[in-house]
């Protein structure tokens, strides 16, 4: 928890006190929060087993919070698109973060909606398994939703990474890393949902904390030291796309546009 609000406190300063100002990296500091609660709710719920209330948020807040990071994940591919162009990726800018923030959109409220369908189980009294499928079809559907966009993402890296700037291909990097920690998380929450309440991965500590606690943390730090702010509208200005003139959303100051003579 100490090094989850650290990151997160981290996370919050920058957005509020770096010069160049993005204020959709707040997801950062959001997920950084519900993390923190899913991890007290944990600790709590391991002093006394007998708890619905802490059982259930632990289950539901900590398979919750890394969708905020992966909004982040998208939106910086978002960006890096509105500034090079989309000649080489499928979709423009704005229509790549928002299709790829609605299907996080829908993993928050399956989950949201299995955990709290497993707290009315529990404090019924019984196995929580409908919110346990409902949970597993949230977590299935955030895993493939990265698993498109990471391959999308580095296919347009790729082919234009000669057009990004030291700094830029920093956080490109930075971002790919942060990535592939959510997917490690994903597949390890996608075994455990499977497997049940009393499965093997469940019932042991080591891989939640080692293959989801740890991952998630590293994403965190990982955009601490690439976060945005430093990087988007610093260095060079914007080439702007076709369809892709609304330029307040990866950035919060706006550049003027050289006209052609």
């Amino acid at each position: 928890c100490s090094q989850s609000g650290l990151s997160t406190f981290i996370h919050l300063a920058e957005t509020l006190f770096l010069p160049r100002r993005v204020w959709w990296t707040l997801v950062f500091t959001a997920g950084g929060i519900v993390e923190i609660l899913g991890w007290v709710g944990r600790l709590q719920s391991s002093a006394d087993t007998s708890l619905p209330g802490p059982y259930v948020m632990q289950i539901s807040l900590l398979i919750i919070a890394p969708a905020f990071l992966s909004a982040g994940c998208y939106a910086v591919t978002g960006a890096m698109i509105h500034r090079v162009g989309k000649e080489v990726s499928p979709l423009g800018a704005t229509a790549y973060t928002v299709i790829f923030v609605i299907c996080d959109v829908i993993s928050i409220g399956l989950q949201a909606g299995g955990g709290a369908t497993a707290g009315k189980e529990s404090d019924a009294g019984m196995i929580p398994m409908v919110g346990r499928w409902v949970l597993l079809a949230g977590v299935v559907f955030q895993l493939a939703s990265m698993l498109v966009y990471i391959t999308i993402s580095l296919r347009f890296f790729k082919r234009r990474w000669e057009d990004f700037t030291p700094l830029r291909k920093r956080l490109i990097l930075g971002t790919i890393c942060s990535s592939f920690c959510i997917i490690v998380r994903g597949v390890i929450r996608t075994v455990e949902l499977s497997e049940g309440w009393k499965g093997y991965v469940f019932t042991h500590e080591t891989f939640t904390i080692f293959l989801d606690g740890l991952p998630i943390l590293l994403s965190m730090f990982i955009f601490n030291a690439v976060h945005p702010g430093y990087t988007l509208d610093g260095d060079e200005p914007k080439t702007i796309s076709p369809g892709d003139r609304g330029g307040t959303l990866y950035g919060s100051h706006r550049e003027k546009r050289s006209e052609p003579a």
